[in-house]
């Protein structure tokens, strides 16, 4: 039985639909690797890499919409729409100009992998594989990134918490 409660009420069709369209393409991604490892084929780097890579054209994307990217309240809005906050059932933990957190009650990549029937080690490993992509995409931005609870290894929630990086001691 599984571990992974993922299940966050919304009512807001486009929401519905917005997760929908998440859940699809995290399959394709998902089939892929259950195809891969029958197979004996590594994928995992390469997983990574096309995650780091596209996150890093996204961090590209926000810094160019945002007036101060070291704000990380700025950081804050265009990672937390009013439709994506619907979408993932998004709590904001902390928003100040150092430091952005919220909690994510649902994720529908990890609805997707469950509805094809993937156990909770397999989601656990692709949500890994996807959240490198996060953490890229931090990178890009001067953040870093730590990611405490994870609704694939049965935690409550994905926390995910955005600090700016610290200078080096005579550095500005």
């Amino acid at each position: 039985m599984s571990k992974i409660k993922n299940e966050w009420p919304t009512q807001n069709y486009m929401a519905l639909l917005y997760r929908r369209a998440l859940a699809s393409a995290a399959q394709k991604t998902g089939l892929n690797a259950v195809a891969f490892e029958k197979r004996g084929i590594p994928y995992e780097e390469v997983y990574r890499e096309s995650s780091r890579t596209l996150a890093r054209q996204n961090a590209a994307n926000f810094r160019a919409k945002m007036d101060d990217p070291s704000d990380l309240r700025q950081w804050g809005e265009q990672m937390t729409p009013e439709l994506g906050r619907e979408a993932f059932g998004m709590e904001v933990i902390e928003s100040t100009p150092d430091c952005f957190a919220m909690d994510m009650h649902f994720c529908p990549h990890l609805k997707g992998w469950q509805e094809l029937g993937l156990d909770d080690d397999m989601c656990a490993k692709l949500c890994d594989l996807a959240m490198a992509g996060d953490f890229a995409m931090a990178d890009a931005m001067g953040y870093e990134l730590e990611n405490p609870t994870r609704l694939a290894n049965g935690d409550c929630a994905c926390r995910v918490i955005y600090r700016r990086k610290k200078q080096p001691e005579g550095q500005e």
